[in-house]
C-alpha cells in the first residue's frame, strides 16, 4: 500500500513538467514555463467559453491545483471574490472542463520520486 502524501510545491527536486519543457535545463526556467503553460491554457478555454460579465471584472482568482505522482492535474479549489463569481458564475466549472484536455504531465520528482504536488496559480481577471 502505498501512502500518498502531497509534498509542498516549492520542496520538490524537479516539477511537473508539460511535454514542452522537458528539455529546459534549470529548474526555474521548468518551473515559469509550467506556469506559463498552464495560464494559457486556462485563459484560452476562458476566452473559448467568452465569459461576458455585465460589469467590468478586474479581479485575480486563485486556482489552486493538485499534480498527482502519475501526472494527472485535478482541481483542489478556487478563491474568487464573492462580486467576480457573481458575475462569472461559471468559472469554477470551465476551469474543471479545461483541466480534463491537458496533456499527462510529468510529476513532480522529489528523491528520486514522483510525488503529489499542490500549487496555487493567480488568473488575473480583466475584461
Amino acid at each position: 500500500m502505498a501512502v500518498d502524501t502531497i509534498v509542498d510545491f516549492n520542496t520538490v527536486d524537479a516539477f511537473p513538467l508539460f511535454p514542452n519543457c522537458e528539455h529546459i535545463p534549470t529548474r526555474e526556467k521548468q518551473q515559469i514555463c509550467f506556469q506559463m503553460e498552464m495560464s494559457q491554457h486556462i485563459y484560452a478555454s476562458l476566452k473559448e467559453h467568452q465569459l461576458n460579465a455585465k460589469e467590468i471584472v478586474n479581479d485575480t482568482v486563485y486556482v489552486k491545483l493538485k499534480v498527482d505522482n502519475l501526472g494527472k492535474i485535478s482541481l483542489s479549489g478556487i478563491k474568487i471574490s464573492e462580486k467576480t463569481k457573481i458575475l462569472l458564475p461559471n468559472f469554477d466549472s470551465i476551469v474543471k472542463v479545461s483541466l480534463q484536455y491537458l496533456p499527462t504531465l510529468q510529476p513532480a520528482i522529489k528523491r528520486d520520486m514522483p510525488v503529489t504536488t499542490e500549487f496555487t496559480l493567480p488568473i488575473i481577471l480583466i475584461n
